[in-house]
């Protein structure tokens, strides 16, 4: 090192009175001068207690408040952390999804076809929260938590139900608010497709990515959606009915068995 700071320059530096240029310049020296490092008054007090501070995050990390709420309800302390390092692309779903359900139940009160666009809208939600909910590419944390023992199916499912929790919840209650709805059916018509689709994609997903499985799935329905509204005669409607229903209820009963067996030879 061909110059040093002086004392002045360190004094003004360490007592926060140095002007911008100086201290940016005096930072950069100190990263690689051990000499001036040493030279620098430093307040012993505020090193040890800062350094117990850092040690105590370090050591003894707090949970945050979600992992403390779902502590509560009965969650091993690993179990909520895992739950609780939720993919960022996860956050942004649950925004989006109050966004788009606001935005098509507005619309079934205010266009004709205002309700086919929000029955057609509602069972692909889950399916896109669960999509993004696990996997390399969507969570930065994935190469942390596949080395756990959750890793695999088993912390696919609780992503899963972390995600099907909101879900369900908000698409009901906005199901709820849709215009001539007068019984506890017609507010969750839309439940059976749903899960039936979240089951189809956590089986898909066993040989594709996760998201990859979700659109494919979501694909389908948009597919089956357009071939009933392109019949001659035929009413979209339609796969809500009771008895498409019952077929919902059991490709869901098929596809649940699937997901559990897996789950047990995992």
């Amino acid at each position: 090192m061909s110059w040093h700071l002086t004392h002045d320059q360190l004094h003004r530096y360490a007592t926060h009175t140095a002007d911008d240029v100086t201290a940016m310049s005096a930072e950069a020296h100190l990263t690689h001068c051990t000499h001036c490092r040493d030279r620098l008054p430093t307040d012993e007090a505020w090193l040890e207690h800062s350094w117990a501070n850092l040690l105590d995050v370090v050591d003894r990390p707090r949970p945050s408040p979600l992992e403390r709420l779902l502590g509560t309800l009965g969650l091993r302390e690993g179990t909520a952390k895992l739950l609780a390092a939720t993919p960022a692309l996860y956050r942004a779903w649950l925004v989006a999804m109050v966004i788009v359900l606001a935005t098509t139940l507005i619309l079934a009160h205010e266009i004709p076809r205002g309700t086919l666009l929000f029955s057609f809208t509602v069972p692909v939600i889950p399916l896109a929260g669960v999509a993004l909910a696990y996997g390399r590419g969507v969570d930065p944390a994935h190469s942390l938590a596949s080395v756990t023992p959750w890793a695999g199916p088993r912390l696919l499912l609780l992503r899963t139900c972390a995600v099907l929790a909101p879900a369900l919840t908000l698409c009901t209650v906005a199901s709820a608010l849709m215009p001539s709805v007068a019984t506890a059916y017609e507010a969750v018509f839309w439940l059976l497709p749903a899960l039936a689709m979240v089951a189809g994609c956590l089986i898909l997903g066993r040989w594709l990515h996760l998201s990859v499985a979700g659109g494919v799935i979501g694909g389908g329905w948009l597919l089956l959606m357009a071939m009933f509204a392109l019949m001659e005669g035929a009413d979209p409607f339609q796969l809500f009915s009771p008895l498409a229903q019952a077929g919902w209820a059991t490709a869901l009963a098929l596809l649940a068995a699937i997901v559990a067996l897996r789950m047990r030879t995992a």
